[in-house]
C-alpha cells in the first residue's frame, strides 16, 4: 500500500481519478488505503476533488459488483451514487457522471422510466463525446422508444458517429444488441456518411456473418465467401 503525505492528498486523488478514466487499473485495497480519509468526508466543496471522489468510488463499486457481490457491493453502489450526486450538484455539466448516475440507479433499484432523464442529461451536457459514446450508445438504444424525439435523434447520430470514427466493433455491438430492433433506422442513418466509411463498416459486418443492407453498398452475392 502506498501512502501520501497530507499535502499530496488532493493531487494524488486527482491523478488517480484521471488514470481510472483513461482505463488504468489499481488494486482496490491500495485505493482504499491511500484515500481512506475521503470515506469520512461527507461534503467536498472543491468541484475537482468532488469529481475525483466520485470517479474513485465508481471504480470501487464496479469492482465490487464483479468480484465481491452481496452486501459489500450494495454498500459501495450507494456510496458511489452519493458521491456522483454530490459532484453533479457542484458541476451539473458532467456528461460522464450523468451516464454513470443512470447506470447506478438501474443497478441499485432496477430500471425505471424516470431514470431515462439522467441519460438524457448526459446527452444534453455532452452530445458529441466520443469516449462516452462507446458506453452510452448501447444503453440509449436499449430504451430508445422511451427517449424524447431529440434524444432519440442524438442516440442515432451517435451510432453514425461511431461508424464514421471507424469504431466498427463498438458500432456493431450497438447494432447487434439493443439496436437490432431499430436496425432499419440505424442503417438508414448511415447514408449521411461518405461511401468509403459505409463500405468498410458493411464489410466488417459481413466478415462477422451479419448480412444487412448498408445504404449505397452492394451486398455480396455469396456472403459466406469473403476475401
Amino acid at each position: 500500500m502506498f501512502v501520501l503525505p497530507d499535502e499530496w492528498k488532493r493531487r494524488g486523488e486527482l491523478e488517480v481519478a484521471a488514470q481510472l478514466v483513461r482505463g488504468d487499473t489499481y488494486r482496490p485495497r491500495d485505493i482504499e488505503g491511500t484515500f481512506a480519509w475521503i470515506n469520512v468526508v461527507k461534503n467536498v466543496s472543491d468541484p475537482e476533488l468532488a469529481r475525483a471522489k466520485a470517479i474513485i468510488f465508481l471504480y470501487l463499486a464496479e469492482f465490487s459488483a464483479t468480484e465481491l457481490g452481496g452486501r459489500k457491493s450494495e454498500e459501495r453502489k450507494l456510496t458511489a451514487e452519493r458521491a456522483v450526486s454530490d459532484s453533479l450538484a457542484q458541476n451539473p455539466d458532467d456528461s460522464f457522471l450523468w451516464l454513470n448516475l443512470y447506470l447506478l440507479k438501474n443497478a441499485s433499484s432496477g430500471f425505471a422510466a424516470e431514470h431515462a432523464t439522467l441519460l438524457q442529461q448526459s446527452y444534453a451536457t455532452g452530445p458529441r463525446e466520443g469516449w462516452i459514446a462507446i458506453s452510452r450508445n448501447r444503453r440509449a438504444l436499449a430504451i430508445l422508444p422511451i427517449l424524447d424525439a431529440t434524444n432519440q435523434q442524438l442516440a442515432v447520430s451517435e451510432f453514425v458517429a461511431l461508424v464514421g470514427a471507424g469504431l466498427f466493433e463498438v458500432a456493431q455491438a450497438s447494432l447487434m444488441g439493443a439496436g437490432w430492433m431499430h436496425r432499419e433506422r440505424l442503417l438508414a442513418a448511415l447514408e449521411r456518411l461518405d461511401l468509403p466509411a459505409r463500405e468498410m463498416f458493411a464489410r466488417a459486418l459481413w466478415n462477422n456473418g451479419i448480412n444487412v443492407e448498408v445504404p449505397g453498398v452492394s451486398t455480396p452475392d455469396q456472403p459466406w465467401r469473403r476475401n
